[in-house]
């Protein structure tokens, strides 16, 4: 047989290895030369085996599958495997004699052995990791509720080796309550905070500027409180100096999560890219000066005279709200034409349900009938070749009855698109008031569901044009009802222009 010798040791408790790598190694090279057993290769890992993805164990396991060796030397079965799902890879290539021995410091180990005693072995290394990890978070639950912190401190604190406490880093104290006097009272952004430090003296080890990522950390740790919060989100109070008070942190945390988070200024033009200028066909675009916003041409082909016609925001704003003032109509006839509809189509409504109640008690009887008959047969009280002919009969009934449902539901009109009609109209006749009454974001959301695109010449709007159906409603008669604007519509159902419901 060709033995390969495995050697791990879990980095992640280094104070309670059985051996060390090199320890192992040479116990097992012992064994090998004692017994004489062909070595054909040695893998080596510094890993915890009580998950899977173990790199060099999977490289060892190719190995073998590969032919290049059929046997295992290790220290104890443990070593091999802490977890149940290499666990039982191992005992499944024992079984396909991939894997002709594992051999360990203290016995050996076949595939015509009973499996059961390994078995046993394994699941006992898989409960040592299961009860290490019950004994390790009960440990810290413990350390919390005594006011203590189990973990890494972090940034601006210290771990006491001796006690097992944190304290405060007197060199980067002055840092931390500086990044929270920047972030809440003076509203900088974590990119001003990194440079506003970096030239106040704050260096990484490296001597780099501290990144984003840290000044969020900080931002983020409660520790710097005099508080501790478990996985669970419970806070306690613990046993170190607080540096920041509670009150100014959870203000802090509701900024880092909402709008009030500081954000570099940015100016927000409503109807940037949405104006072209009417001679040259250029862009119209916007700038600030002064705090004054001012839009003109932006003359990009050197032959247009219009980009010196300055226009202020509020007169663009002006100029939008008269084009929304032609996508108006009387709140009145909209709401007596809404009605008339609906009555005009309500009659209709009212045979159909009626139709439609019948043929569905119709189709109830329909089915107690195929049960009866069911249970008929089942007693044999009905003959197989009477129960198959009548059940024929009665499903062929229910597809006729189903049809006919199906196509007087298609007849019903829905209220719920009546509705939506009535409320496209509505919002255009109050689109002109509410365009002068909203912000910028809300101005430019109304331009965008509104508006494709308008032309600007001598200050006025020459031409426009607006979205696919408020296009419709805006060359539509005034004095007609709901009735008549549908027929403006197209008549492909499928398009968008029938479809209100795209625009709503």
């Amino acid at each position: 047989m060709k033995f390969v010798i495995y050697c791990r040791k879990s980095t992640e408790n280094k104070n309670r290895q059985q051996l060390s790598l090199d320890a192992q190694e040479r116990e097992l090279l012992e064994i090998a030369e004692r017994e004489n057993l062909e070595i054909t290769q040695v893998f080596r890992e510094s890993k915890s085996a009580k998950e899977p993805g173990r790199p060099v164990f999977n490289e060892m396991i190719k190995y073998i599958a590969s032919g290049k060796a059929d046997a295992i030397l290790c220290w104890r079965v443990n070593r091999l495997t802490r977890n149940p799902i290499d666990g039982g890879q191992i005992q499944w290539m024992l079984q396909k004699n991939q894997i002709k021995c594992i051999r360990t410091s203290e016995k050996y180990y076949y595939p015509g052995d009973n499996v059961l005693l390994m078995a046993i072995e394994q699941a006992d290394a898989v409960e040592t990791i299961l009860l290490l990890g019950k004994d390790v978070k009960r440990g810290n639950r413990q350390k919390l509720e005594k006011g203590g912190w189990p973990h890494r401190a972090g940034f601006g604190l210290v771990n006491n080796v001796v006690d097992k406490t944190i304290g405060i880093n007197e060199k980067l104290r002055p840092y931390v309550k500086r990044t929270f006097e920047l972030y809440f009272y003076m509203r900088y952004t974590l990119k001003q905070i990194c440079d506003v430090l970096y030239e106040e003296g704050l260096r990484t080890g490296t001597g780099n500027k501290v990144g984003k990522s840290q000044i969020h950390k900080v931002l983020t740790n409660i520790l710097f409180t005099g508080h501790t919060m478990d996985e669970h989100g419970v806070i306690r109070e613990a046993e170190h100096e607080a540096l920041i008070p509670i009150a100014i942190f959870n203000k802090v945390q509701e900024m880092l999560h909402s709008r009030s988070h500081p954000r570099p200024k940015r100016h927000l033009y409503s109807a940037q890219g949405f104006l072209k200028c009417e001679v040259c066909g250029c862009n119209v675009t916007v700038d600030t000066q002064k705090g004054i916003q001012y839009y003109y041409c932006t003359n990009g082909k050197q032959v247009c005279n219009q980009h010196k016609n300055y226009m202020r925001s509020e007169y663009v704003d002006n100029l939008m709200s008269d084009l929304f003032k032609k996508l108006e109509f009387d709140e009145e006839l909209i709401e007596m034409s809404a009605e008339a509809y609906k009555i005009k189509n309500g009659k209709d409504n009212h045979y159909t349900a009626t139709a439609l109640g019948t043929l569905n008690s119709e189709l109830n009887l329909l089915l107690e009938r195929e049960l009866t008959l069911t249970d008929g047969y089942g007693s044999k009280v009905i003959r197989e070749e009477v129960y198959t002919m009548k059940i024929k009969e009665l499903g062929k009934k229910r597809i006729e009855l189903e049809e006919q449902i199906k196509n007087i539901k298609s007849k019903v009109t829905p209220q719920i698109t009546l509705e939506q009609i009535k409320n496209v109209f509505l919002d255009c006749n109050r689109a002109s008031k509410q365009y002068l009454e909203v912000d910028n974001q809300k101005k430019k959301d109304m331009l965008k569901k509104l508006l494709s695109n308008a032309t600007v010449k001598d200050k006025k709007i020459v031409s426009y044009q607006f979205i696919s159906l408020y296009s419709v409603i805006a060359k539509a008669p005034k004095n007609c009802t709901i009735d008549e604007l549908l027929g403006y519509k197209d008549s492909n159902l499928d398009t968008q222009d029938q479809n209100l419901m795209s625009y709503h």
